[in-house]
């Protein structure tokens, strides 16, 4: 189901875990000295209808999850049960995966995306992205001045003004009426208060360690367990991440 966040003190820090069932959709990690990044197979051609000049993938491999080494940050989280704006391929709409895809190759800066957003709309990934019933989707994107920007298609964009911000699979910018006990794990309630107590909690001195303690603490197993996780240190320029939630094994990736 995912959780991400940022945190901005000393040091602008995004933190990322992906939890997906196996089988769920074909992904691979990606990195290089322009980018880490979680990412999937993304043929265009298999569209029918006429492309939109602003739908662009490199190398067939669509970027989900990631960062770049200009330091901007984009994830892609399932949300869950909501179901508006879906997916259409026209020249006035735009899918969520395309912009985080742009943020990460660095086509488009948050700002860009926000001006963007608001000439056409954001529209959920494509039927068959993942294999969850009526899927909806929405997207933490930061950047190395600390910007922080939700976008949520059908509700919108949102610029957070406080110092950190968390993302789980519940609408941010319309909040559900219906969570309730029974239901708060399976949208990440419960994984949502955790990694919002903790970051309250820090200082600026909040460090990559720090913030893999975070993942680390909401990190799943079983159903949709994690299967990635990934921190991101703007002013070290590392990635910390590891495999399948085994946080006692931590492999860097450093860009120069």
């Amino acid at each position: 189901m995912c959780t991400a966040f940022i945190h901005r003190g000393n040091d602008v820090i995004f933190g990322f875990n992906m939890d997906i069932n196996v089988g769920a959709f074909r992904y691979d990690i990606y990195a290089d000295q322009d980018c880490f990044c979680i990412g999937c197979p993304a043929d265009l051609h298999l569209f029918h209808d006429e492309i939109p000049p602003f739908y662009q993938v490199e190398n067939n491999f669509r970027k989900i999850h990631g960062v770049n080494r200009q330091g901007a940050f984009a994830a892609c989280l399932n949300n869950m049960n909501f179901h508006k704006a879906p997916f259409r391929l026209a020249a006035d709409a735009c899918s969520l995966d395309q912009l985080t895809d742009d943020v990460i190759s660095g086509r488009r800066t948050l700002k860009e995306v926000s001006e963007f957003a608001g000439q056409v709309e954001i529209v959920t990934l494509p039927g068959g992205a993942v294999a969850v019933p009526n899927p909806g989707f929405h997207a933490l994107m930061g950047d190395e001045d600390g910007s922080i920007l939700v976008l949520e298609p059908g509700n919108g964009y949102a610029v957070v003004q406080e110092k950190y911000a968390v993302m789980t699979n519940f609408p941010l910018l319309e909040l559900p009426t219906d969570l309730t006990d029974a239901t708060a794990g399976f949208y990440g309630r419960d994984r949502y208060d955790t990694a919002l107590e903790m970051l309250r909690k820090a200082g600026d001195g909040f460090s990559p360690e720090a913030a893999l303690r975070v993942l680390e603490a909401t990190k799943q197993t079983g159903r949709w367990a994690t299967r990635v996780s990934f921190v991101y240190s703007c002013r070290e320029k590392t990635v910390f991440w590891c495999l399948e939630g085994a946080f006692d094994s931590i492999r860097t990736h450093h860009f120069r």
